[in-house]
């Protein structure tokens, strides 16, 4: 493409100054808690050359989003907290849609309106005067919902050969149902208690009632993150056990109560089979030399093959 030697100079002015931006944003950027996504580009010289010929560029030599940095976020409810976040480094000078409260297109009307903001590196005042902090440049805030659908369609849509409508009344109508997704995601708290659903239905009443039993006995500080997984895990094991509710909280009170507490950094499971050994022993020793295709395996441990004076080779379905 051949462009004026001002372009190619701006062009090259910019890139050095936006190389040294990228890298003081990125250390930011990478702050950010865990489950969000970040990232940040320096524009390309083409995209560049074709954004001055929009005739929309006053001075091409600040241009608004050389540089452009994104922070994804799991849902809208997840804004804020990013918005706080980019404070902490970003001194924001004004802002795409403007007004957040008021929609900038018909209700019709599906397209890219993700937040955009556009401002400099806040000043540090521990530190010299920095070419950097005059650099205006824009930071985009998404939801993953959000970011699927740009992710997914620029390429398909603004990169393809030629015009299609339907290609871009296609590209509408995923941004329609992405965005249906997420404002059911963004309520389902509210949702769940829609008369339109079942209050309760199985297994999640069962399993609910194995959670109940597990919170009456330590507290959440002392259980893993994931509950699911966990009362799912545990309910296989009451059920090779036959166990239900009632009698899994009997055998727990009984192991508390015998060894002065639950013992210390063990895991409900742990505590089950353990439990049930010293009670059950007999049964528990039946269930472990059966023939593993039938049953899932039961972690035990050492102690408790001696206790009920079996061999782990004989075991077919113990797992240490």
């Amino acid at each position: 493409m051949v462009v004026p030697s001002s372009w190619r100079d701006a062009f090259k002015a910019q890139e050095a100054l936006a190389k040294l931006l990228k890298t003081e944003v990125d250390s930011h950027l990478r702050k950010a808690p865990g489950d969000w996504f970040t990232t940040s580009r320096v524009k390309e010289e083409d995209s560049f050359h074709q954004k001055i010929e929009t005739g929309r560029i006053v001075e091409i030599d600040r241009l608004e989003d050389f540089f452009g940095a994104m922070v994804v976020v799991p849902l809208q409810s997840d804004v804020t907290n990013a918005l706080t976040f980019i404070e902490r480094f970003f001194e924001t000078k004004y802002r795409r849609p403007t007004d957040p409260t008021r929609a900038s297109h018909e209700a019709a009307a599906f397209r890219f309106n993700d937040i955009r903001l556009y401002g400099m590196l806040r000043a540090d005042d521990s530190m010299p005067p920095s070419p950097l902090d005059e650099i205006i440049f824009e930071i985009q805030v998404r939801t993953f919902f959000q970011h699927a659908w740009s992710s997914a369609t620029h390429d398909l849509v603004y990169k393809y050969p030629r015009f299609s409508w339907s290609r871009s009344r296609v590209a509408a109508q995923i941004k329609a149902m992405l965005e249906s997704a997420e404002m059911t995601m963004d309520a389902i708290d509210t949702l769940e208690q829609s008369p339109v659903l079942p209050r309760d239905g199985s297994p999640e009443s069962h399993l609910n009632e194995i959670l109940d039993v597990v919170t009456a006995h330590w507290s959440k500080t002392d259980l893993p993150g994931n509950l699911k997984r966990m009362t799912e895990t545990l309910d296989d094991l009451c059920r090779t056990l036959d166990l239900d509710a009632t009698k899994l909280d009997n055998l727990l009170t009984k192991g508390r109560n015998e060894l002065d507490g639950h013992p210390d950094g063990w895991s409900p499971y742990q505590c089950v089979v353990d439990y049930f050994s010293r009670y059950e022993p007999e049964k528990l020793a039946r269930l472990l030399r059966k023939n593993g295709r039938q049953l899932k395996q039961i972690h035990v441990t050492e102690s408790i093959l001696i206790r009920l004076n079996l061999r782990y080779e004989d075991c077919r379905c113990a797992a240490l």
